[in-house]
């Protein structure tokens, strides 16, 4: 036997192969022992100390793969989208961070993708296409600044807050301003404002000052795809959040079984791999057809099993070299081929990716329920030093700033390139974090991947990219096994925040340098490139990665 399969429907299926087999197979008696599939299903809180705290403080969590609580409100959300829609507004921005905030995205780009209901047989009703969903989860100017540029634009945006941060609300103050800026009352301002959040949270209190509309939602964790903090802002951009929910109840049953069970296996791969020292998952498949999954399941583990495993997404193809520490999960891939595949629809890999990575944890003794650690709030202190190495003319060159005495050394862009591929051990990977704009079409996001797939192909070794102020990779357990590379930019236009001193940018780069500080202080070789010029320094900084090779 090469491998085995877990299938649910005849749609949902996850297969395995190799010492992913073997991995699995040996952690699933321990699993079916302590009975986790009927414990998870119960939502039993003595599972993780969190669990057990909220139930001792009459608190309730969202749970891995349950979509009651959302269901709930689907009313609510129906409601506020047909007065949004009477108003003219089609466009949503989601003011929030991490998994919850990427699994609306993902729902939000797969309903925009298929030509008709999420499941034609669930639909409630004719078919609209949905709006657009954007999500702001960091300081970065650059979509504030092309959504002010538009009036148009932001006269049909509605905005819904689901973060519970300094970020967050900074982020909010500013598009109140915005929209008061269009010459809108306080009365017309309200109507287009949304907040999700746990009874009694700051958010929830703001909202009812102001007058917006809340909708209430158990305190927020990593495992939100199904929660009103997910599912609210993509009903309200359009997307058929009952359909997807219905699709989501059909794969529940299969998750209380001990045997084929899809959410049990894909757990024992993961969490059987990381225990047997592979704990690089790279995520690869087809982006057309679940667009943006990916990117919520990096989120996911990133957040639920706290670094333990390191989640890479394949992005324009990415080269890897064969490691022991690594192995490839694919997306509707080739169960004889692939390390594992994961093959289904939307609804039923949000549940089954959850509960996997509930199971993980658990098997790797870790606590998921546990809030993810937000970015610090920056200390605006404005302490950069002098570059070590300036690389091009004045106004467009690349200032490269870092305390490694070897690095120090390198006499331009390119060698200090060289070097750091060079310094990424063969159990290491290169981070880079970028401070810049993530926008794949109209931002930065792109250019930072191609510089990524140049440097892979350089040292070997995963790398990472991450963005500044969203979830970087500071602060987890893999941080020992990083070497840094951070970018950030010059600001043309920059956004001011209401009743401070400060701009966004300054938010930005302040969250950069305190990164760097923290890497630093862990030992960890960190070069902070800081491009004068941000189009023409990512030009300058992919010529010297290929001149490198």
């Amino acid at each position: 036997m090469t491998g085995f399969t877990a299938v649910v429907s005849g749609e949902t299926a996850i297969t395995a192969r190799g010492m992913l087999r073997e991995a699995a197979e040996r952690v699933l008696g321990r699993l079916w022992i302590d009975q986790v599939p009927v414990r998870l299903a119960s939502e039993e809180a003595t599972l993780w100390p969190s669990s057990a705290a909220a139930e001792a403080e009459g608190r309730t969590l969202c749970w891995p793969g349950q979509p009651g609580p959302a269901r709930a409100v689907l009313d609510r959300a129906a409601e506020l989208r047909d007065r949004a829609r009477e108003d003219g507004l089609t466009e949503v921005l989601l003011l929030g961070r991490g998994a919850p905030a990427r699994a609306a995205e993902a729902i939000v780009r797969h309903a925009s993708s298929v030509s008709g209901p999420l499941d034609p047989l669930d639909a409630t009703g004719p078919f609209e296409p949905p709006g657009s969903l954007t999500v702001l989860d960091s300081p970065e100017p650059g979509p504030l600044v092309r959504i002010g540029e538009d009036p148009e634009r932001l006269a049909r945006t509605m905005v819904v807050v689901t973060g519970d941060d300094a970020g967050t609300e900074t982020l909010r103050r500013i598009l109140l301003r915005m929209l008061a800026e269009l010459g809108l009352s306080a009365a017309e301002i309200a109507r287009r404002f949304v907040t999700v959040a746990a009874p009694g949270a700051a958010p929830a209190k703001l909202a009812a000052e102001a007058g917006h509309a809340v909708i209430e939602a158990p305190a927020p964790t990593a495992f939100g795809a199904l929660s009103p903090y997910a599912l609210v802002p993509a009903a309200l951009a359009g997307a058929d959040a009952t359909a997807l929910l219905d699709g989501a109840a059909a794969i529940l049953p299969s998750l209380t079984r001990p045997e084929n069970n899809p959410g049990l296996v894909l757990g024992a791969i993961l969490g059987g791999a990381a225990r047997a020292g592979r704990r690089t998952v790279v995520l690869g498949g087809h982006p057309a057809g679940l667009p943006g999954v990916a990117s919520w399941i990096g989120h996911l583990l990133d957040e639920a099993v706290h670094g333990r495993i390191m989640p890479i997404v394949q992005a324009g193809g990415l080269p890897l070299a064969p490691a022991d520490d690594l192995f490839l999960v694919t997306l509707d891939g080739r169960p004889r081929q692939d390390d594992a595949t994961v093959s289904g629809p939307l609804a039923a890999q949000l549940v089954v990716w959850e509960y996997a990575a509930a199971v993980a944890a658990y098997l790797l003794e870790l606590d998921p329920l546990a809030p993810p650690a937000h970015p610090a709030t920056p200390t605006l202190d404005g302490g950069t030093g002098e570059p070590l190495v300036v690389d091009g003319e004045p106004g467009s060159a690349v200032e490269a700033y870092t305390t490694d005495a070897a690095l120090a050394e390198a006499p331009g862009l390119t060698p200090l390139l060289d070097g750091l591929a060079r310094r990424v051990g063969p159990d290491e990977h290169l981070a880079i974090v970028a401070y810049l704009d993530a926008d794949e079409a109209r931002g930065q996001g792109a250019q930072v991947r191609r510089l990524a797939a140049l440097l892979a192909s350089r040292c070997a070794r995963p790398v990472t990219v991450s963005w500044g102020c969203r979830y970087p990779a500071f602060g987890n357990d893999l941080r020992e096994k990083g070497v840094y590379l951070l970018v950030t930019g010059n600001v043309v236009r920059d956004v001011p925040v209401p009743d401070r001193h400060h701009r966004l940018g300054m938010l930005q780069l302040a969250q950069a340098l305190g990164d760097a500080r923290a890497a630093r202080g862990d030992g960890r070789p960190v070069v902070r490139l800081h491009l004068q010029d941000r189009w023409a320094g990512l030009a300058r900084l992919l010529d010297s990665a290929r001149g490198g090779a």
